[in-house]
């Protein structure tokens, strides 16, 4: 299958098909069709990550991590095929002692100020007889370190909360703090009963986002009583086409009913859901349109890379990734490495924040 032949995907009951490919010169038949029902975006309110480390040998050094997020790629049906990229907020790893977490984000340790994410992004996935281990490459400061992230039976319960499928998702990792650095150079490396092994363990709910979530989000009324924008211009856009759906668009952007709207974000969410139901060209239309008007409009880019590959425009997405992870909002982007790798062959987390 050649990058020509691909073209829009048709719409499915659930979601559309993705095509990812290993690189973006070397395409097979063989390559792996990910459904995007099969990417969870992780649900904060019920998850939860810790860390710890031992002090003479018990581990008595714990804590808590509040800043992460994580794209995860998972189908129980074939488990080989998980992938997944975990971004840390360096500065948000806490053991409620102001002292030693002053020491813990300080230059000798995880340096926050200057090295802000802690990436984890997987290069294998293995079935165990407990569960999973992906292996990947964890990125510390300006130190990138092979390592196995065990999770313990992975499950997806379908349409668990509104429409979505929820993952869950519970395990652990294990790295050496010397491996990295951590403590060198401080008053802490002369201290030979802190310990060198940290285990981070994580309990991960993830949701995703189907078609029939979002048609039940958008084909409705607004808190004013009036049609849903999104809902009109998408379901004008399936019938007629995008020159139509623009139309409607202006239409409703002139409309006294419509006057404190927030058009990027019908503009953004319009895409999205025509993105999630095979429309790629229509969506990519719609998200330039709407940063020709917005172009800092944070959603709006983090849709627009993944709405050139569904519209089979390799070349264009590739560009967009890149880009995007330059911007100052990129540390929401979890997925960028891992869709930069997929298209280019290679990514170095080190360049990420």
């Amino acid at each position: 299958m050649s990058i020509k032949k691909i073209k829009r995907l048709p719409t499915m009951s659930v979601v559309m098909l993705l095509l990812w490919f290993t690189s973006i010169g070397v395409l097979s038949a063989q390559s792996p069709a990910i459904d995007m029902g099969d990417r969870f975006q992780i649900f904060k309110d019920a998850s939860y990550v810790t860390f710890e480390t031992s002090f003479a040998g018990f581990p008595v050094i714990r804590g808590a991590i509040s800043a992460y997020q994580a794209n995860i790629f998972f189908d129980p049906d074939h488990v080989d095929r998980t992938s997944a990229t975990i971004r840390f907020g360096a500065a948000s790893l806490s053991t409620a002692h102001p002292k030693r977490d002053g020491e813990l984000h300080g230059k000798a340790f995880l340096d926050a100020a200057n090295f802000p994410g802690i990436w984890f992004q997987s290069t294998k996935a293995t079935p165990t007889s407990s569960g999973l281990d992906l292996v990947g490459k964890l990125n510390i400061k300006d130190v990138t370190q092979e390592v196995t992230l065990h999770i313990d039976r992975p499950n997806v319960m379908r349409k668990a909360m509104g429409g979505r499928d929820m993952l869950m998702a519970k395990g652990r990792l294990y790295f050496k703090r010397s491996d990295f650095g951590l403590g060198k150079g401080s008053g802490y490396q002369s201290i030979q009963m802190l310990g060198d092994e940290i285990t981070i363990e994580f309990s991960l709910v993830g949701m995703n986002y189907t078609l029939d979530y979002l048609q039940a989000l958008f084909l409705s009324k607004t808190d004013s009583g009036h049609d849903n924008p999104v809902g009109v211009i998408y379901q004008e856009t399936k019938a007629r086409g995008f020159e139509d759906g623009m139309k409607k668009l202006m239409s409703l952007a002139s409309s006294a009913d419509y006057r404190q709207t927030n058009w990027s974000g019908v503009v953004a969410n319009l895409g999205w859901i025509l993105m999630v139901d095979g429309y790629g060209k229509e969506a990519v239309k719609f998200f330039e349109f709407g940063l020709q008007k917005n172009p800092n409009h944070t959603t709006s880019l983090l849709r627009l890379g993944d709405a050139y590959v569904i519209a089979g425009d390799f070349d264009k997405a590739l560009a967009h990734y890149r880009k995007e992870y330059s911007l100052p909002a990129r540390v929401r982007f979890t997925h960028l490495p891992e869709m930069i790798k997929q298209l280019s062959g290679e990514f170095e987390l080190k360049h990420m924040k």
